[in-house]
């Protein structure tokens, strides 16, 4: 047994046999034998040895004087499969553990794997794929028409990878995939708000998990306080299967109230809307009580399928506004970059400072353009409100406007029916633009704190990156300065201030938010009855006293301790679980 700890992204706990992406992708169903089968499980290893080596010989001969280079390479796969050290390692394992081939084979492969990175030589680590290569070739001899991929899951499986993009999140299967831990990752990366959505438990930034698991190894996954434990006894699965079926319980005793008001004890009502990634999540956000979806995400809709035009978006928000029955849908246009690549998109060196978002869109107005066709004409199937995102300047938000009438123009010209008066939001995720948002108020209808991407560049901390998480702080006074600038703007303005991220669905950190003015709020859609109950708990001149006090503090650490007691105090049984 051994526990590993990371960064708690999605809450939940999992327990299931390991997967591991993105190395074997191949789940070895049986890890032991008995000890008479023992001799001829060894014989099974050989004869796999024996079959890869003549499919690499056929393959090379194949190969030899058209593509030399692929021919070099099989050969060296060949040499490695063919190693005694390596026959040894595995045999000994076999015979002195009852490990099944496959999970001998799994298991030294990787422990070869780790000393290759280890060694830190760039020269050892160029033979870590071609490991990786012949593990594959000789599980796939073993397991043969039993070989399981993500993608023909016949039960259901914990993922271990170096990492997951927000894509690869999008296709996994919550009813398979009982949770995943990576190596990298932070708290509001793409990835960890994907796994939130799908409701699928995860932890990440734990390093080396990837090479620590082997496949088929007997996983718990705690998405509440950020561990792993590999090979647990069987007390430990008690205790976790009672810690799960309790949350269970809290999470239907939430969900029986998901119709109640987010509404403080003195009456002031607070709107809180879904943040959606796909159109099948509309649903469960209005069953969860959400008043809206306050974000669509609709980069997904690109990512999925790169050519997709004006009629593909269209028929997307037709199907999430006839979903939500009459309640309000605020369209992100495409926030692509960062870590969210289109197909050929050229590498940069720093993609969240590069060509992303709003920069992305105006580098391809063809996209943009027809986003925004649709967008504009979905709005003849209910309310719709179109949000651009990572707005920077002025002539940035101006060149933005102008397309948009423009598409509009266009659309009259050809005698196509749309909403002539779609209200045009900004996401504020910069300092430049919370800097000089009375500038920006006079020219939009709403203005949406995104308050991950604003911690992020606000504090200049990735907020993917485990080895700065510490220093990602949403309540850093910095971070609380420009969130109440923006919210006085919208007061003077009169315009709506949303706040859109992973900061409003911190039960702590609501009362504080509340109390700085914010009445509206987008988060995942699981944890809206929560925070709706939290909100009932409320009175608005305590939490506007509480609000005062901790604007006046000069650090996060000493904000998030002010915070903690107070709930401690004023939210007995709600928040105080959570702390």
């Amino acid at each position: 047994m051994e526990i590993k700890s990371g960064i708690a992204v999605s809450p939940g706990i999992a327990i299931a046999d390991a997967l591991i992406l993105d190395s074997e992708e191949i789940r070895i169903p049986q890890r032991y034998v008995s000890k008479g089968d023992v001799e001829s499980e060894i014989l099974r290893f050989e004869q796999a040895v024996e079959d890869s080596n003549k499919i690499l010989e056929e393959e090379i001969k194949r190969l030899e004087g058209e593509v030399e280079i692929h021919a070099r390479i099989l050969s060296v796969h060949k040499d490695l499969a063919a190693d005694p050290a390596l026959h040894s390692e595995i045999q000994q394992s076999i015979r002195d553990k009852s490990y099944t081939a496959a999970h001998a084979v799994s298991r030294v492969m990787n422990r070869y794997v780790r000393k290759l990175q280890e060694s830190g030589s760039p020269l050892l680590m160029e033979r870590i794929h071609d490991l990786q290569d012949v593990e594959k070739m000789l599980l796939s001899t073993l397991l043969g028409k039993r070989i399981e991929t993500l993608s023909n899951l016949g039960s259901e499986v914990a993922v271990i990878a170096h990492n997951l993009t927000p894509a690869q999140t999008a296709k996994l299967d919550p009813r398979k995939v009982m949770g995943f831990a990576t190596d990298l990752g932070g708290k509001t990366s793409h990835t960890a708000i994907m796994a939130r959505a799908l409701g699928i438990p995860a932890v990440v930034g734990i390093d080396d998990i990837s090479t620590t698991v082997i496949g088929g190894d007997r996983l718990i996954i705690d998405g509440y306080r950020g561990l792993v434990i590999i090979d647990p006894d069987d007390s430990q699965i008690e205790e976790y299967q009672d810690r799960a079926e309790e949350m269970k319980r809290i999470s239907l005793h939430l969900r029986s109230q998901a119709a109640l008001p987010a509404e403080t004890i003195d009456g002031h009502g607070i709107e809180v809307h879904a943040n959606i990634e796909l159109p099948g999540e509309v649903d469960s956000a209005v069953e969860w009580g959400a008043a809206g979806i306050g974000l669509y995400r609709t980069e997904f809709i690109h990512l999925q399928a790169p050519e997709s035009g004006e009629e593909v978006h269209l028929e997307h928000y037709k199907t999430v506004i006839k979903s939500l029955n009459g309640l309000p849908l605020t369209i992100r246009t495409l926030d692509l970059g960062g870590d969210k690549l289109p197909e050929g998109s050229l590498e940069e060196e720093n993609p969240f400072l590069g060509c992303r978002s709003i920069r992305w869109c105006l580098a391809n107005p063809k996209p943009f353009r027809a986003q925004i066709r649709a967008i504009l004409r979905s709005g003849l199937h209910g309310p719709v409100r179109m949000m651009l995102p990572m707005i920077t300047t002025i002539p940035e938000l101006d060149r933005s406007l102008q397309i948009i009438d423009e598409v509009s123009e266009d659309l009259r010209k050809e005698d196509i029916d749309f909403d002539e008066n779609i209200p045009v939001g900004v996401m504020v995720e910069v300092p430049s633009l919370a800097l000089i948002a009375s500038h920006v108020a006079h020219r939009v209808s709403f203005l949406s704190v995104g308050s991950n991407d604003l911690v992020q560049y606000t504090l200049a901390v990735d907020r993917g990156n485990e080895q700065v998480a510490d220093l990602y702080d949403p309540l850093h006074p910095a971070v609380l300065q420009l969130i109440s600038t923006l919210i006085k703007v919208g007061e003077d303005h009169d315009i709506r201030v949303c706040l859109c991220g992973e900061m409003a669905s911190e039960s702590v950190h609501l009362p504080l938010l509340v109390g700085l003015g914010l009445r509206e709020f987008s988060i995942t859609p699981q944890l809206i009855p929560e925070v709706k109950q939290v909100i009932r708990h409320l009175v608005d001149y305590e939490v506007r006293d509480l609000a005062a006090r901790c604007m006046d503090m000069s650090d996060g650490e000493s904000i998030a301790r002010e915070l903690r007691f107070w709930a401690l105090e004023n939210l007995p049984g709600v928040a105080s679980r959570l702390i």
